[in-house]
């Protein structure tokens, strides 16, 4: 009995030896992993601004390449993501600098530790929120460069030299940075149409311009409606329009720093193109219009008017 017991009591105490000795290890390791950051902590200070600016940027760039009007739900749910670690990046850098003021005493080894690992910590979810900024501006900007539609029931006008050499005309006119307004006029008949079909088609419009945008107008369609088409190609939510103020303001802010082409067929009546999409404050955008009507062209005040004969 008495062997019994001294067997289960040695047991114990080896058991206890065990568990102390594991409970000093985990300590020795914990100890060691707080030092490590501390020694790391000016290093991972470092690597968490240089992360953080790559993420501002890419923020940015999104914002100011594609409007806030065509952002998706996924997007902006992204922005606000990274808006709220913008503003712990800055309170992390605050502690940092404050931390830097005291002496590097022994008693600050637990602060130093703590700040540094949470700024390793930080990085990795701003990295993983860099991921996913660059893939969804990636799928938005690939949206935006798709906005060149061609016109598969275009005519050919290859062996039309005439019809031709109007296309080409309003392509090099569109190649002049001083030159933003086109227009094309001619009777019913000299293949107007035609040719503002090959221009939406043009491989050297395609190189030239990020968005082409075709609309035919009528004797019925107001500023309004217009504008909706205009609005609809941009891929714009309609629905939300309020007025002809708003809608301009809208478009010309989708198209800012955009090389845009709208291609405006059987134009009726004069169209006062500030108010349709305030073109004066979008440098980049240019207008080709075409209309059977000569009197409408003094008040258009185009760059170039190209006069299509007759057939």
């Amino acid at each position: 009995m008495a062997e019994a017991l001294k067997g289960a009591a040695g047991s114990a105490a080896g058991a206890a030896a065990v568990e102390v000795y594991k409970d000093g290890r985990r300590l020795l390791t914990s100890a060691g992993s707080r030092i490590a950051y501390v020694v790391d902590l000016k290093k991972n200070c470092r690597k968490l601004k240089e992360e953080a600016e790559k993420l501002w940027k890419l923020k940015k760039g999104i914002e100011t390449d594609i409007s806030k009007h065509r952002i998706n739900q996924v997007t902006r749910e992204w922005i606000v993501k990274v808006d709220l670690i913008k503003g712990e990046v800055g309170e992390l850098e605050t502690k940092y600098n404050n931390e830097k003021k005291n002496p590097w005493r022994l008693v600050r080894v637990w602060p130093h530790s703590n700040l540094s690992k949470y700024m390793a910590d930080k990085r990795r979810q701003i990295q993983i929120l860099l991921k996913e900024g660059k893939f969804n501006r990636g799928v938005l900007l690939a949206e935006l460069q798709g906005s060149v539609r061609t016109i598969d029931a275009a005519p050919k006008i290859e062996d039309n030299p005439s019809l031709h050499k109007v296309v080409e005309d309003v392509v090099r006119f569109l190649g002049d940075d001083q030159k933003r307004i086109i227009g094309i006029w001619g009777t019913v008949g000299t293949g107007i149409t035609t040719i503002m079909q090959n221009l939406n088609n043009h491989q050297a419009i395609a190189k030239m311009f990020n968005i082409v945008i075709w609309v035919t107008v009528s004797k019925e369609c107001s500023l309004e409606k217009l504008q909706g088409e205009i609005m609809q190609q941009l891929k714009l939510n309609v629905e939300s329009t309020v007025g002809i103020v708003e809608n301009a303001w809208r478009i010309s802010e989708e198209l800012k720093g955009k090389k845009c082409l709208i291609l405006v067929d059987e134009v009726f009546d004069f169209i006062d193109l500030n108010k349709v999409m305030g073109i004066q404050d979008n440098l980049e955008s240019k207008v080709v219009l075409a209309s059977r009507l000569h009197n409408i062209w003094e008040d258009m005040k185009v760059d170039e008017l190209i006069n299509v004969k007759p057939l």
